[in-house]
């Protein structure tokens, strides 16, 4: 059968050393028609494309392509992900992007230029397999949109001469998906593919650096910077990046994490605005890190480097998407030998400057001492009441718990009653294990909330749930320790207690900007906060908070309660906690 393979193009992950365009260009090969497929060899690290009309090449690629006459999938008929791509702005964008590697696998990556859909499909499944086979599809590597599921269906479409496994349609603009496919009798037997529709691809850096024959430098922040920059912009980089001649042994670029997305970096020579000369120091940047040196870097002049998205040789490129750094070369300082101020000379000049500076520092010095004394006076006393107050919430969260305990045992509830004691235990030693700690993190307090509700839960039997953002890094975020656990424990005993399996209890954590944001809510009878007075733990709570808040000035804690007669919401605000 005639193979029709319109574009073949390679990318050699190693050394990076050709592009899709100018393999095309220079094979003299035609750019492919707006619609067809595209397979990548995960094998070869190269891209085939067959027409939307003749799908069945596709299975006879699989089948017959050989390379040193050893076929492509020896001693096994295994898989190919072809995808159908059609560019609506630019049919002959470049879409190709970098392969990922996945374990043993390579992946390709299609960066989708706009809001075009993109169809797959996987060619080798047929109605005697499909049942071996199993996808999941993964939004921005973090979301699973589609568990581990069979094959969708199988179709006949494209010209295919047979049946192939019909994977589905997507479009997802903004976003990244990642679409697995996977043999569940070999788990060798595998594919993906990555389809890219984030509009903004300019590279962003995490970090650069630069090294001296003594030590490495932080450029991106001026206090460990060495002078060489004054100040960094909203972009990422520094500016008034200047440094003598001689003095660097190269300068280190860290990017942000661009699985899809390679670059290319230049280092060009300026003349005012316009470009001299421009050299490429590195083509195809696949990983995140790379060192830059070049004997320009020693040499006096204004200079810039230029990141951008590795495009065809032609050197064409978007200039709103590439990262520009200027930099300058300063000649290298005199030698020791040639100053002309002696230290003899300058030392008249050198004392008065430091007695100047003494005197200053004597006068700040006694000014603040007696503020920092006073301050810290507060700061001490407003810490023993905050230890005062949660001295007090303890045993009264402890003498809750054992009437609990006692209310089971009297019903002759053995059997709850021991569930209770467990959970107990594990409570007092979780409040033992923070009693000495100002702060816990947020999902200490959510295991924290969980066992108290689950022991109140087998007593009262009412429902709840927590809820918490999932930006939110419960590990790294802390919160005062206990600070939800006494509004808890009131929303049950005086809210809900008394409708049971009506009960409804509703935990929520959430970000608003830099504010944390904690409520519980119930749907008990509410009450009035004037006349109620059985609330022990709500008050001392609100004490604790407003103490809390002359520890935390710069972050301080608000505390607001909704009563009604169809239940109690309480708010508690964290300005600022979120960095």
């Amino acid at each position: 059968m005639k193979l029709r393979i319109l574009l073949t193009l390679t990318y050699l992950l190693l050394t990076g050393s050709l592009t899709p365009e100018a393999t095309a260009q220079e094979s003299g090969q035609k750019q492919p028609p707006e619609s067809y497929f595209r397979f990548h060899n995960s094998r070869l690290t190269s891209y085939y494309t067959v027409s939307d009309k003749s799908l069945r090449e596709g299975v006879q690629l699989l089948r017959e392509t050989k390379i040193k006459d050893k076929k492509i999938f020896p001693g096994k008929y295994e898989i190919g992900l072809f995808s159908r791509i059609n560019a609506q702005s630019d049919p002959a964008a470049n879409i190709f992007g970098s392969p990922v590697k996945s374990i043993s696998k390579v992946y390709p990556s299609y960066i989708i230029p706009d809001s075009s859909d993109a169809v797959l499909v996987a060619l080798g499944i047929t109605k005697t397999n499909i049942g071996n086979y199993r996808y999941h599809v993964v939004k921005n590597d973090s979301i699973e949109l589609v568990p581990w599921s069979p094959i969708p269906k199988l179709e006949k479409k494209y010209g295919a001469d047979a049946p192939y496994g019909a994977i589905g349609t997507f479009r997802s603009p903004g976003d990244v998906i990642l679409v697995e496919v996977k043999n569940i009798q070999d788990y060798s037997i595998r594919d993906g593919v990555i389809f890219d529709w984030r509009a903004e691809y300019k590279p962003r850096l995490s970090n650069l650096s630069a090294n001296t024959s003594r030590t490495y430098y932080e450029l991106l922040t001026p206090k460990t910077s060495n002078n060489y920059s004054k100040k960094s912009t909203d972009g990422g980089f520094p500016v008034h990046l200047q440094f003598p001649a001689d003095s660097l042994l190269g300068i280190y670029f860290d990017f942000s994490h661009h699985e899809t997305i390679p670059y290319n970096i230049y280092l060009e020579k300026m003349t005012s605005d316009s470009v001299a000369e421009s050299t490429m120091l590195k083509y195809y940047l696949q990983d995140d890190y790379y060192p830059a040196d070049h004997e320009w870097l020693r040499q006096p002049g204004k200079y810039r480097f230029k990141v951008v998205r590795t495009e065809a040789i032609s050197g064409q490129y978007d200039k709103t998407q590439a990262l520009y750094i200027p930099f300058e070369v300063k000649p290298p300082p005199p030698p020791t030998g040639e100053k002309k101020v002696s230290l003899k000379q300058a030392l008249p000049y050198i004392t008065a400057a430091l007695s100047g500076v003494a005197l200053l520092f004597f006068v700040y010095y006694r000014r603040n001492k007696l503020k920092l004394k006073t301050a810290a006076q507060e700061k001490q006393l407003a810490g023993l009441k905050l230890k005062s107050i949660r001295s007090q919430l303890n045993p009264h969260f402890m003498f809750n718990a054992l009437s609990s305990i006692q209310n089971l045992i009297n019903k002759n509830n053995i059997e709850d009653a021991n569930f209770y004691l467990s959970k107990f235990a594990g409570l007092t030693r979780q409040v033992l294990d923070s009693n000495n700690e100002d702060l816990i993190s947020l999902d200490e307090e959510v295991k924290l909330l969980n066992d108290y509700l689950q022991m109140e839960q087998l007593r009262f039997n009412f429902k709840y749930d927590i809820l918490v953002d999932e930006s939110l890094n419960q590990a790294n975020i802390e919160i005062p320790t206990m600070l939800l656990q006494p509004f808890a424990e009131n929303a049950v005993k005086h809210g809900i207690s008394g409708l049971k399996e009506a009960g409804r209890l509703s935990i929520k954590m959430v970000t608003e900007q830099k504010d944390l944001v904690l409520s519980i809510e119930d749907n008990g009878k509410g009450f009035n906060k004037k006349e109620d007075t059985t609330g022990y733990g709500l008050k001392l709570s609100e004490e604790r908070i407003t103490l809390l808040n002359q520890l935390y000035k710069d972050q301080q804690l608000s505390l607001h309660i909704s009563p009604a007669h169809t239940g109690t919401l309480v708010t508690i605000r964290l300005s600022n906690w979120i960095s």
